[in-house]
């Protein structure tokens, strides 16, 4: 269960989950002040491969801050005017609190914080993604990552039990997906892999030999066919999309081939990736 902290361990928790992150680092904090210790913790993570977002607000950043966050590889940053939450969190471990980065390095102020364990506490943990998901989509994004950065060439390894021509990109596409949505959690089994509440809440996103997206409630989804129908057909071109009850259905054109080899299965994620992101951005 969830472990209470005082304003010592809020310090040395964030701290931890920083440096104890792995593929994905998340920071929400209205008022951002970098001290010269979080700073080389950031720039150890960057430099270890792991990608950070980092969603501020109320302040424009300081010339000093924003020189050193944009000299950072890896690193996506989002401005929110009216944002006053603090969450910091990485793969498996995640801190609500009252504490902003701005107190990072100051112990004056009495803060209070909860620690989540996301194998302990996974629909809290959960819930807190979709959450910090929807205010990332009402902020204004200021850097992003290269477009390089959402897949790697070690992703593209084929793997002996997916060798057919409809599922042997599955395992590809499910860690690009994990690197380019670090705060969605993308499970996979049985062939397929599903986002649920992706990406936003009340549609669920399914990839196997094709992508569906599964809109839960038919009042949305009608409205989703009615006004979004053409925008998103308009934005995929040949690709083929067929609307039925409740599910919008997707599969790359006709033409479109992709050998059961490395470079098809690179070919292929590519260009599922790409129909995730155009019809994500409509719904």
């Amino acid at each position: 269960m969830a472990q209470f902290l005082t304003t010592v361990g809020n310090s040395f928790y964030i701290e931890q989950i920083i440096i104890n992150s792995v593929k994905s680092l998340t920071l929400v904090t209205p008022y951002l002040k970098l001290s010269r210790n979080l700073i080389e913790r950031l720039s150890d993570a960057q430099r270890n491969g792991v990608r950070i977002t980092l969603i501020y607000g109320k302040n424009e950043l300081a010339q000093k801050e924003k020189k050193n966050l944009f000299s950072f590889s890896n690193i996506e940053i989002f401005f929110c005017q009216n944002l006053h939450a603090k969450c910091y969190h990485n793969e498996s471990s995640m801190i609500i609190t009252s504490m902003n980065l701005y107190e990072f390095s100051e112990r004056n102020n009495r803060e209070m914080g909860l620690l989540i364990e996301r194998d302990r506490d996974s629909e809290i943990f959960n819930d807190t993604l979709k959450e910090i998901a929807s205010i990332k989509n009402s902020s204004v994004l200021e850097k992003g990552f290269k477009e390089s950065q959402e897949y790697s060439e070690e992703s593209f390894q084929l793997h002996p039990d997916y060798n057919e021509l409809w599922n042997f990109h599955l395992p590809s596409l499910k860690s690009s997906l994990e690197v380019k949505y670090p705060n969605h959690l993308i499970n996979f089994s049985h062939n397929q892999i599903r986002a649920n509440d992706f990406p936003r809440k009340g549609i669920d996103l399914v990839v196997n030999g094709r992508i569906d997206f599964l809109v839960n409630n038919r009042n949305y989804y009608d409205t989703l066919k009615e006004n979004k129908r053409d925008e998103i057909e308009n934005r995929l071109k040949d690709v083929r999309c067929y609307w039925n009850h409740k599910v919008i259905n997707i599969y790359p054109e006709k033409n479109f081939d992709a050998l059961v080899n490395k470079e098809g299965q690179k070919r292929k994620v590519v260009k599922y990736l790409e129909i995730i992101e155009k019809v994500g951005k409509c719904l």
